[in-house]
């Protein structure tokens, strides 16, 4: 399925990491990317002291100081919902693609979970201010948006708070509903382990390139 292609010049893919993570958790799929022909930027956020809609704005700025015409928008997890607050704060923003993979857009089962245990409150920070608790905005871009999600069921977190058969784990099937997404794929792989996959990997490349995940 991997091809490389000739990326525009003045096109840049960014990368959005999830919750409980950096940049550079981002940089293995950055980095597959680039192999495959795509030029990348993989950013950073601060969930625990900022709202994803702050985290947006600083997103803005950043995407603003690449220099680049045309930006494809790849989140993970949280990531997607920061994406999704760029999309409603910014409509006037030259996006080409979307990419959103485990992202839990309706609001996440095992965050609220964490968030009814007091002592493990604090780890969600300011990513349930409409984020992981619901309230994200709709996706109201028309661009070509594609959902990938997983249904492996392997981690901590699906010990602790099962999520049942239908999720990655983490993240159910459900909440990663977007009505008007062009395209979604299911692939066999749990939460964090899809941001490291070739397979996976393979996927956001065809979506970038095709606006589509199956010829």
């Amino acid at each position: 399925m991997a091809r490389r292609v000739m990326p525009a010049p003045d096109q840049v893919t960014v990368l959005v990491h999830g919750i409980w993570m950096q940049g550079v958790m981002m940089r293995v799929m950055g980095k597959m990317l680039e192999a495959r022909g795509f030029r990348t930027h993989s950013v950073s956020y601060d969930f625990l002291k900022n709202t994803p809609e702050q985290n947006a704005d600083s997103l803005y700025k950043e995407i603003g100081e690449l220099g680049a015409r045309r930006i494809n928008l790849v989140g993970h997890s949280l990531g997607g919902i920061v994406i999704l607050h760029l999309l409603h704060r910014y409509p006037d923003i030259d996006i080409d693609k979307v990419v959103l993979i485990g992202s839990p857009v309706r609001g996440s089962y095992v965050a609220r979970r964490v968030y009814d245990t007091q002592m493990l409150r604090p780890l969600l920070g300011r990513s349930i201010e409409k984020g992981l608790l619901g309230g994200a905005p709709e996706f109201a871009c028309k661009r070509p948006l594609g959902i990938i999600t997983g249904s492996g069921n392997l981690g901590l977190s699906a010990l602790l708070y099962p999520t049942g058969d239908d999720s990655d784990g983490v993240v159910r099937e459900s909440e990663t509903l977007i009505d008007n997404a062009t395209d979604r794929v299911r692939l066999p792989l749990s939460h964090s382990t899809m941001i490291f996959s070739r397979e996976c990997t393979d996927y956001v490349a065809r979506f970038l390139s095709l606006g589509r995940f199956r010829e």
